[in-house]
C-alpha cells in the first residue's frame, strides 16, 4: 500500500489516516519480527516507518488537540531511541566508508584504514549492548496502534489536512530563513526535520494532484538528501574531532576533517541554493493552490 491518501477517501480522511498509521505501524513490527539479514536494514526500515507515523500523525494535531498529539508522539520517539545510539554508529561508519569510496575509487589502499577500525569496533560494541531491542519494540507499537486507531477521526477533512501540511511549509520557510542567517550545524539539521516533515505529508497528498504534488515531492526529497548529507558529515566530524589527541589518528583526522569541510561546504551551498527556490512561495499561496487541488478533487 503507498503511503498516501486515495481519493475514495475523501468522505472520510480520518479513516484515510488510521489506515496509514496501521500500516507504517505493522511494517515496523513485521521488520522486527522477520530482521533483513543485511546489517543494519532493520535499524534504519524501522527508524523510518516511525518517522512516517510521526508525519502522518501530525496532519491529525487539529482533531485530536495538541496536548493528545503530544503524548502519543512521544511514545513513538521513545521507540526510536530504543536504538538510536546503534543507529549513530551505523551512520558513522557508513559516511566514513562513503567518503573512502569517493576517495579512493579503484585504489585498494585505505587512507583511513585506522579510523574506520575505531568505528567499526564502536558498532559491534553498540550491536552487543543492543541486542534483541525488537523484543521490546513491538509491545510498545502495538499500545500505540491501539490508542491511535482509537483516535477520534471522524470529522477530518481534506481541508484540516492540507491546512497542516500549509503549517508545515512555513515552518520550513522560517527554518530556511533562520539557517540563512545563522549557517550553524544545529540550525541546518532542524530544518532538515521540518524539510522531511513536508516531503512526507506531500506524498500523503499526492492523489490530489499526482503531477504537480509528485514533483514538489521530488524537490524536498532532494533537499532533504543535500541536509540529511551535510549533516553525516557533520556528525562524523563530531565523533572523530574527541580523537584529535591520539597520534597514531593524527594524520588521518587531518586528511578526513579537509574532506568533511569540502564537502560540507558543497552540501551546505546546493541544500540553501534548492531551498531558496523551493521556499520562494509565499505561505499563503501555497496553502491556497494546496486547497484548490482539494476543492478539484472534492
Amino acid at each position: 500500500m503507498g503511503f498516501r491518501l486515495k481519493l475514495r477517501e475523501s468522505r472520510d480522511v480520518g479513516n484515510g489516516l488510521r489506515r496509514i498509521f496501521r500500516e507504517q505501524i505493522d511494517s515496523a513490527i513485521q521488520l522486527c519480527r522477520h530482521p533483513a539479514k543485511q546489517r543494519g536494514v532493520t535499524v534504519h526500515e524501522v527508524r523510518k516507518h516511525l518517522k512516517k507515523l510521526r508525519a502522518a500523525m501530525r496532519l491529525a494535531i487539529g482533531e485530536v488537540g495538541k496536548t493528545r498529539h503530544a503524548r502519543e508522539d512521544c511514545c513513538v520517539r521513545k521507540i526510536g531511541k530504543l536504538v538510536s545510539d546503534l543507529r549513530d554508529a551505523q551512520v558513522r561508519l557508513q559516511t566514513l566508508i562513503q567518503l573512502r569510496e569517493e576517495t579512493t575509487k579503484n585504489s585498494k589502499k585505505n587512507p583511513f584504514e585506522r579510523v574506520e577500525e575505531l568505528l567499526s569496533l564502536e558498532r559491534e560494541s553498540f550491536s552487543a549492548a543492543f541486542t534483541g531491542w525488537q523484543k521490546q519494540a513491538i509491545p510498545q507499537l502495538e499500545r500505540v496502534e491501539t490508542r491511535l486507531l482509537k483516535w477520534p477521526l471522524e470529522d477530518a477533512a481534506w481541508k484540516q489536512i492540507c491546512g497542516a501540511v500549509a503549517k508545515i511549509y512555513k515552518r520550513g520557510q522560517r527554518g530556511l530563513a533562520k539557517t540563512i542567517n545563522d549557517p550553524e550545524p544545529e540550525n541546518f539539521h532542524a530544518w532538515r526535520k521540518r524539510v522531511k516533515d513536508l516531503w512526507y505529508q506531500l506524498r500523503i497528498l499526492q492523489p490530489l494532484n499526482r503531477v504537480v504534488l509528485t514533483e514538489m515531492a521530488h524537490d524536498e526529497e532532494v533537499l532533504g538528501e543535500l541536509l540529511g548529507r551535510e549533516h553525516d558529515l557533520d556528525f562524523l566530524w563530531a565523533r572523530l574531532e574527541k580523537e584529535n589527541s591520539d597520534e597514531a589518528l593524527r594524520d588521518e583526522l587531518a586528511q578526513l576533517q579537509k574532506l568533511i569541510r569540502k564537502r560540507g561546504k558543497r552540501l551546505r551551498t546546493n541544500a540553501l541554493e534548492l531551498g531558496r527556490r523551493f521556499y520562494a512561495e509565499p505561505a499563503k499561496a501555497f496553502a491556497k493552490r494546496i486547497s484548490i487541488f482539494v476543492a478539484k478533487r472534492t
